[in-house]
């Protein structure tokens, strides 16, 4: 008698009558109802096929060919944890799939992505400030990974869960447009000594402030609804839950300080970094917290490979935003306003190929399915804050690096022309935004210049348009343009450009456009130069860091990784302690006559800048690092064998 069977996608029954397991929280593994097409009294017997009895918990047939089927057809809305005193939470089958927190990272992308944007790491003002907000992002995601990889099941709850995270974590990217701690009081009184500019400032980084902080609140919490619910069905569960209630204190303390720094208004300075302070506080009321509750959690050992690749994940996100920035800025070099793109690809070529090399000393011998006790781990992700922040440092450098040359490569392209250069130089200053448009300003000029006593005087109009073009050529590279850039061109153009026929009075006139002038350039090239400054500090911290990483992940046995790693650290500080070149004169002058001049006095570093080298040594260094450790390795395994060789010589001429 031919039998089929029916699946869950069209009749299949629970157990008994669709019966609920009230411990575990999950259907009973299925009974097979066999049909006979001969008596319809043998279609409603239960049928006991050996392959689909139940079977006990650490049987792996039923969990091989059911379960999977078994989940994807049915989701319980809320998992109940494992009856277990210690251990893990969850079963492994029950925890949420890697999926959820690949598509929680994205948010992740979208909102580094927005803020380096917009504050840009080109100058050590910026530093503060991105920190500022860097440290809640951090935060935020690092708090919700505490949760996930404990806590997350596979069920509805914890589904719906994620895209209120996301939501979340969307919603305070989008704030971030205008974050400024520094700048958040706004009184009146103080604001009408401001200029307009500076006042808009002020009033729009208080409302970032604000909203930043609102989203912060509704992160804190809805963890805090997620912890106590776990709370709850893990004391049901007869589980400890006293980490929980660390937890679950420390995020209400966290917001309500939160709370009190939107409250209260910032009327003063005292008053405004009190908001401030009482803000980070909460912060670091919540990592305290985390430092107190996890080396004794009753959990038992974290699954430290879902540790591992969730700070995997972070740290490709921090690399991939040097991609972002390195594509953004060559993208910029190859169709701005470079007569030659020869130097800006070879800078290009070099920052990738550093990036690709900062990965591979992440990622190369890293195994994320070694086990870690707690403390150690703890110590592992501890260190990933300061070393992503470097990481983004390095990158910044990177991007201003190529930022600056290929920049300070068109400002020097606008002199001394020849006539098929000026044809070239012409058709991109087509693609600038200039009033007048280029053709008709140069006509200006001309006719002005041939003109006896011409009505306007030349010398100022072209200054003018010059202040215009440095202006638009910057924006084009990517240069963040600050107010009194912006100011001094406006000053510019409101200058008198009648002709004077009296010599002092128009030399005067002549020398104040020309100061205006110098003042529009020397901005951009300043601001490109004083964001390289971090660049070797940053490339040597990040090789030690590195080397530290992988140090506390591994246990190594023998001494080979030890002279890796230590080659890796003597490395790393020999190419900190480049950064002394920094100490000097970061005075320098555009409009030199020769390079002589314009470099008289200035720091080694800019040295290195304008023979366009700092990449290269980076790069070197880099490369030993790399290839030492390839060495090394290979002359420590070569000599392993030859001595377990001999060993084996010796044991079989005993033995005979």
């Amino acid at each position: 008698m031919m039998e089929r069977d029916i699946s869950c996608a069209s009749f299949m029954e629970h157990g008994d009558a669709n019966n609920w397991d009230s411990k575990m929280q999950i259907f009973d593994s299925p009974m097979t109802i066999a049909i006979s097409p001969s008596s319809s009294q043998d279609a409603l017997q239960p049928q006991t096929d050996s392959k689909n009895t139940q079977k006990s918990p650490g049987s792996s047939g039923s969990r091989d060919i059911n379960e999977p089927k078994l989940d994807h057809c049915q989701t319980p809305f809320l998992r109940r944890p494992l009856n277990k005193v210690g251990g893990h939470w969850l079963e492994e089958k029950h925890e949420a799939p890697e999926w959820w927190s690949l598509f929680y990272d994205l948010a992740v992308v979208a909102v580094l992505t927005i803020f380096s944007t917009n504050h840009e790491l080109n100058k050590p003002s910026a530093i503060p400030v991105f920190l500022s907000y860097y440290a809640i992002i951090c935060w935020v995601w690092t708090s919700q990974v505490h949760y996930d990889i404990r806590y997350q099941a596979l069920d509805g709850w914890h589904r719906a869960a994620k895209a209120v995270q996301i939501m979340t974590f969307v919603y305070m990217g989008a704030a971030s447009g205008d974050w400024n701690p520094g700048l958040i009081r706004n009184d009146e009184a103080f604001l009408a000594t401001k200029s307009n500019i500076r006042a808009s400032e002020h009033r729009t980084a208080n409302e970032s402030f604000k909203a930043v902080l609102a989203s912060f609140i509704i992160s804190r919490v809805f963890l805090t609804c997620q912890y106590s619910l776990s709370a709850f069905i893990g004391s049901r569960a007869g589980r400890r839950i006293t980490p929980h209630i660390y937890t679950i204190i420390s995020l209400v303390i966290s917001s309500i300080l939160t709370i009190m720094a939107i409250v209260i208004p910032a009327t003063s300075r005292v008053m405004s970094l009190t908001k401030v302070t009482l803000f980070y506080t909460g912060i670091g009321v919540e990592v305290f917290a985390v430092w107190f509750s996890l080396p004794s959690d009753p959990l038992g050992p974290i699954r430290t490979e879902a540790m591992a690749k969730r700070y995997g994940a972070f740290t490709l996100i921090i690399i991939g935003e040097g991609f972002i920035s390195i594509t953004r800025a060559f993208n910029l070099a190859i169709s701005g306003f470079s007569i030659t793109t020869g130097v800006t690809y070879p800078q290009v070529i070099l920052a990738i190929m550093i990036m690709y090399l900062l990965f591979t000393f992440l990622f190369t011998r890293f195994d994320p399915s070694m086990k870690v006790d707690s403390r150690r781990a703890l110590i592992w992700e501890t260190l990933h804050f300061p070393m992503h922040f470097n990481l983004l440092l390095l990158l910044a450098a990177l991007v201003v690096t190529d930022h600056y040359i290929s920049t300070i490569e068109a400002i020097t392209n606008g002199t001394d022309f020849s006539i098929t250069e000026q044809r070239f130089v012409a058709r991109y200053f087509d693609e600038l935004y200039l009033q007048p448009d280029y053709e008709t300003e140069i006509s200006l000029l001309r006719n002005l210049s041939n003109t006896e006593v011409p009505g306007e005087d030349p010398t100022v109009l072209a200054y003018q348009y010059l202040g215009q073009i440095m202006f638009q050529v910057a924006n084009n590279y990517g240069i963040e343009l600050d107010d009194s850039m912006v100011e001094n061109l406006q000053s510019l153009y409101t200058l008198n450009t009648t002709w004077s026929s009296n010599d002092t009075l128009r030399s005067n006139m002549q020398s104040e456009a020309f100061n205006l002038l110098r003042s529009i350039i020397q901005k951009p090239a300043s601001a490109s130069l004083s964001g390289i400054l971090w660049l070797f500090p940053t490339a040597g911290i990040a090789l030690i860091f590195c080397a530290v990483r992988a140090i506390l992940w591994h246990r190594y046995h023998g001494i080979s990784h030890s002279i890796v790693y230590g080659s890796w650290i003597v490395l790393g500080f020999i190419l900190s302690c480049l950064g002394l070149l920094d100490i000097g004169s970061k005075d320098f002058d555009v409009f030199a006559e020769t390079v002589k001049d314009e470099l008289r006095g200035i720091n080694p570093m800019y040295l290195l800048v304008h023979a366009r080298i700092p990449l290269v040594v980076v790069m070197g260094f880099y490369v030993v690092a790399y290839l030492s450790s390839l060495i090394i390795l290979r002359v420590m395994e070569r000599r392993s064998h030859h001595i377990s060789g001999r060993k084996q010589g010796r044991a079989d001429i005993s033995v005979s």
